[in-house]
Order: C-alpha cells, then structure tokens, then sequence
C-alpha cells in the first residue's frame, strides 16, 4: 500500500513538473487538476510546495487573484524570459560583464521595456550602454515600432484581451478590408520583426493577424472564453516558425545546398528554421537538410532567396513551384514586363 501511494506521489509529481515546464500555471484551488490528479486541495498544494522548494531557481511563486473565484491564491510557473526580463535583467547588471549588446539592442529599438526600472537600476543600465557607446550596430528592426499611438495602443488592447481571455471584433485589412467578429485572442506572438495576434475565429480557424494590418478594434457583445481553448493549439505554438505556418499537420521539405554555400548549413550552425535539420554531406561538398512546413509559401521565400544554391530534392510538387515561379519571372523579364 505504502509503495502504491509513493508511486502516485511521483506520477503526480512528474505530471505537475510536465505542466508547468508546458507554461501552465497552477494553483492549488485548481479543482480541475485536483480531478485530474485525483487529490484535494491541500495535497496539491504540498506537491507545489515541494516543487518550488527543490526548484526555486525555475519554479516561481506570485500572488494573483483567480478570474473566477476572485480569490487570491499562490500561483507557481516557471520563469518566463519574456514576462520576467525585469528579473533577468537585473541579472545581466550583477552577473553579465559581456552582455552590453542586449542592453543596447533595446535600448536602440524598444525603450519602453527599460521604462519600469528602479532609478538604482538605471543608473547601472545608462553605466553599461555608455562603455559600449559605439561598439555595436544593429540593422533592421529588432522590434517593431511600438511608439507610434495607434499600433501601440492596439498593443496595450491585445494585451489585456489575450491576459483575460477575452473575445475582440475587429477589421483587418491586408489585401481587402474583412471585419472579424468575435475572435478569441489567444497570444501575442513576435515574428519576422513584426507583432501578430493568434486569434480563433467564430467559425473556429485559428488566424495571425499581423497588428499593424488591424485597422480597427472593439469590444464584443461576448465576455470571457474558457482558457481550455489554448490546449487545442498546443502543439502548433510549439512549432509555429512564421506568420506563415498554418495549424496543420506538417509536411517535410529535403533540399541540398550547394559547397558554393554549404558553410551556412553545416551541422552546428544556427539554422533558418526551428525544423530545420541536417542530413549529410555530399562528397561533392553539398549539404542535405530538410524543413518542415504546413503550406509552400512557409518556404518558398526562404528557397527563391538562395537560388541557384538551394534546390529541391523532395517533394516534387514543391520543386514544381519553385520551377513554374522561375519560368513566370524569366518570361515578364523577356517581355519587357
């Protein structure tokens, strides 16, 4: 019996380390996980307890009122690099000699996440962006433009909305203008230098919704959606790898980059795509990687701006469009177009 009941401790206990190491917070007045793990309030709470306590440097606790209950309780998740960069700055100021490139990439391009800092951290942040004053220079835009009034102000709405799990109804205008109704903001995501909304739709699509093409936004007649909805796009959130990426099953890409470029694909270097995996070297000095994707134009961008040194090995269907876009574009060339 005793040996049962340690088991179903650690089964339990490996469970709640899983969830937790997925992003979810826990608090022990969950009665969900209580239903789930089969346990009461107070045996999840020491389960959490004993959590934290082996790992607190990655197992933090806050103390935040439950939508639903209204109550505050203790609530345990692992350390997030984006909600916490206050923590994690104030640890490249006491431990980081080397890390004034990141002060001044932010500095440069997102100001407003220095804003919150304590007079004493500043003073240690305007220290360490003066001795690398002009070592560093970066090209392109890091992080979109978020000082501009109404992309930033649609920033702070899509914030809260995705916070609260709350419906929005909005207009998006990318190529013709199409109101949304109803669509529960699930994340905001930052890709290719740009801020997207991942939204479901009331016919229940999953969209990136870039935030600069919404022209218009609102309130829904709808209140609050049920936080469960995020469980159905688990799998896509881990794997999604541009604005491109559909919540599809994924196809795999083989191609070969020629020895004319294959330093750029050697096993070990920092690779163009999450998916992106290394195959083998061909004796002529060609690499072979694949990619996976959910629709060709994921892509086909990335193929076209490595031509002739990228082609397609696998699937023939994806080199037919690659080979159709070249003939199309050699063809407006010849006519003058």
């Amino acid at each position: 019996m005793a040996e049962t009941a340690i088991r179903k401790k650690i089964d339990n206990l490996l469970i709640l380390m899983e969830k937790l190491a997925k992003g979810e917070e826990i608090y022990a007045q969950n009665e969900r996980i209580q239903l789930e793990l089969g346990i009461n309030e107070r045996t999840l709470r020491r389960y959490l307890e004993d959590i934290h306590e082996k790992y607190g440097d990655i197992v933090i606790t806050e103390k935040r009122q439950t939508e639903r209950s209204g109550r505050r309780v203790t609530v345990y998740r692992v350390v997030d690099k984006k909600k916490d960069v206050r923590e994690i700055f104030r640890f490249f100021i006491e431990s980081g000699d080397d890390l004034g490139w990141l002060l001044q990439l932010i500095h440069e391009n997102d100001l407003s996440l220095l804003k919150e800092y304590s007079s004493v951290a500043k003073e240690s942040l305007k220290r360490a962006l003066k001795e690398d004053e002009g070592t560093f220079q970066f090209v392109g835009t890091p992080f979109e433009n978020l000082e501009e009034g109404s992309l930033k102000e649609r920033f702070i709405e899509f914030r809260r909305a995705v916070k609260l799990h709350e419906y929005r109804t909005v207009e998006y205008c990318r190529y013709d203008s199409e109101i949304l109704e109803d669509i529960k903001c699930l994340k905001l995501m930052h890709m290719n230098d740009n801020w997207y909304l991942a939204a479901e739709t009331a016919a229940g699509e999953l969209r990136l919704l870039r935030l600069a093409f919404i022209t218009n936004v609102r309130y829904s007649k709808k209140s609050c959606y049920r936080p469960e909805v995020l469980r159905k796009y688990v799998r896509f959130f881990e794997k999604v790898q541009n604005a491109m990426t559909l919540n599809l099953p994924f196809k795999t890409a083989r191609l070969l980059a020629s020895a004319d470029v294959s330093i750029y694909f050697e096993k070990g270097m920092k690779p163009f795509f999450p998916t992106q995996r290394f195959k083998k070297r061909h004796e002529d000095g060609a690499i072979e990687f694949t990619v996976d994707y959910t629709q060709p134009i994921e892509i086909t961008p990335f193929i076209k701006r490595w031509l002739p040194d990228i082609s397609v090995l696998e699937p023939p269907e994806l080199a037919k469009i690659i080979n159709d876009d070249l003939k199309r574009f050699l063809s407006r060339n010849d006519n003058g177009e």
